[in-house]
């Protein structure tokens, strides 16, 4: 099972049978084909976030004529199924890159921030920098990388021993963009990473305690100069070194975009329930003991994917108070 070093496990969920419907006619894909009136709110959605009509009729493989005729009211069935398979092949793909990442309370204030950092300031259209440090396990890492799986304008960059001095993040930037392919012959990594990432982007660098004041500061160039924001993320040592340090030329484009996080909290607690379809009352009372400490959403995730594997083994409909504990005693974070 492959662990990530400081976040939420993103692991596989055991297979569950899934149910099919006759009612509605059947797409490629298994899918039933979608109301004409669902097809025309999604187009509407995709031609206001920027999508012209030429890049919608190549990608759904529907002749533009046909479209235009589509939008305009003729809706022809082969058009209408083109449409609905498109719009599931981008619902599939998504959940693909969701995974098992949930939306916390925690997770949205991190975005928030990320968000925050990448608006606009001022008439030069520099961006800001977002800063979130605390404890442990409480999915700072996974929401950075959920992030930049749902963008391809955002990347994410876990610093290490070797990975942080300027040009070694430089480095993982590069190698960490979609569709990112090789410098040219004698272009700079900085050049080659401009050419690539839009403005308003972000860069995400995890470990953000391993890196320096100075290479901080080299970085500030993507802010203020290319219109590309930057978060760090990092553990509570390195938020007390960094507003040790006073470092105001940084401190100055946090502006509002700072999360210091301590423990989950009840509402973190639920969501991950609710996610991993877990519940009772006695259940969130014990997940409560569990994922409120440092560490805690890893702790009671693992707990609940080890539950879930010894239910699959004893055919056990659902995840019970018994089941819970064990699962947590085989993670390591309970007695046995």
């Amino acid at each position: 099972m492959n662990m990530d070093q400081e976040g939420i496990l993103e692991h596989k969920q055991l297979s569950e049978p899934t149910v099919t419907s006759s009612i509605f006619p059947i797409q490629k894909n298994n899918k039933p084909i979608m109301r004409t009136e669902a097809i025309e709110t999604r187009l509407a959605d995709v031609r206001n976030s920027g999508m012209n009509l030429s890049r919608i009729a190549i990608e759904s493989k529907v002749p533009k004529d046909d479209l235009e005729a589509w939008i305009a009211g003729k809706r022809s069935t082969e058009t209408t199924r083109a449409l609905s398979s498109w719009f599931a092949d981008i619902d599939e793909e998504i959940e693909k890159l969701n995974g098992d990442f949930f939306m916390s309370p925690l997770a949205e204030q991190f975005i928030n921030a990320f968000e925050r950092a990448r608006e606009p300031k001022g008439s030069d259209g520099t961006r800001g920098v977002a800063m979130i440090y605390g404890a442990s396990g409480t999915g700072k890492s996974a929401t950075g990388k959920w992030a930049s799986r749902m963008d391809d304008n955002v990347v994410y960059v876990q610093a290490d021993g070797e990975r942080r001095t300027w040009t070694g993040l430089l480095t993982g930037v590069a190698e960490s963009m979609r569709y990112g392919g090789l410098p040219a012959v004698g272009e700079k990594l900085r050049e080659f990473i401009l050419r690539k990432i839009e403005p308003g982007g972000l860069f995400i660098f995890d470990h953000a305690q391993l890196i320096s004041e100075g290479v901080m500061t080299q970085l500030m160039v993507f802010p203020d100069e290319h219109q590309i924001a930057l978060a760090f993320i990092g553990n509570t040592k390195g938020y007390k070194s960094f507003k040790n340090a006073k470092l105001a030329h940084i401190s100055s484009r946090v502006r509002g975009s700072i999360v210091f996080v301590e423990i989950p909290g009840e509402g973190d607690i639920d969501s991950l329930m609710e996610a991993r379809r877990v519940g009772g009352r006695k259940e969130r009372e014990f997940c409560l003991m569990i994922g409120m400490q440092d560490g805690g959403l890893r702790y009671l995730d693992n707990a609940i994917f080890e539950a879930r594997k010894i239910a699959h083994a004893s055919g056990a409909q659902k995840l019970d108070l018994k089941l819970l504990k064990l699962g947590a005693a085989n993670a390591g974070c309970w007695g046995s």
